[in-house]
């Protein structure tokens, strides 16, 4: 059960943009979060208590959950985000309250590859021309997703790419509190409160 929690509240302007804070931001929190992982996965889960899925908008706060302060502390945000320090607010650890509106699930979505990147992945493997490549995807439907997404660059590609989130409610809590390097999880719940 999460009982602790920080919160990171972007403070755009007129040169910074709020989309641009959310790939900075979570640029650097994915960094603290793979140097906190221990095989893969983290203790420290994120909520988007401004998510509105019908505006496809994340809001402008993000919420750092966990069973124990400590686990916060160690991800030392003040350092992580020392470069933006004049575009974000970082309140203290704080006890998550007792009233919650339940719990939610947030979530990666990673679509499957569009037709043409698949074309060509097919033309290349197979040694065949983009044509016939064409032919064997024909009248397939491309994947979209309209839910929220930050934009990442890949230290290892240096290709940037979407992190699409999703928020599935659910009014029961997990047992367990283990998340990606991203702090997402389809497995593990985070509490829901103002």
């Amino acid at each position: 059960m999460m009982k602790y929690y920080i919160d990171i509240t972007l403070l755009p302007g007129p040169e910074i943009p709020l989309y641009f804070l959310w790939e900075k931001v979570y640029q650097q929190l994915h960094l603290a979060f793979v140097e906190n992982q221990e095989e893969g996965k983290i203790r420290v889960g994120v909520a988007f208590p401004k998510y509105d899925k019908e505006k496809l908008h994340l809001g402008n706060k993000l919420r750092l959950l966990a069973t124990d302060s400590e686990i916060l502390r160690k991800l030392n945000l003040d350092m992580a985000l020392a470069r933006l320090v004049d575009y974000v607010h970082i309140t203290q650890i704080r006890e998550v309250p007792e009233k919650i509106d339940g719990y939610a699930f947030f979530k990666r979505i990673q679509l499957k590859s569009s037709n043409e990147r698949l074309i060509r992945r097919r033309a290349k493997r197979q040694g065949i021309s983009y044509e016939q490549a064409a032919s064997y995807f024909e009248g397939r439907k491309e994947n979209y997703s309209i839910a929220p997404f930050i934009h990442i660059k890949s230290h290892s590609t240096g290709k940037r790419y979407r992190l699409i989130i999703e928020r599935e409610d659910t009014v029961i809590a997990s047992s367990e509190a283990v998340f990606s390097t991203y702090g997402l999880s389809n497995r593990s719940t985070v509490p829901l409160f103002q």
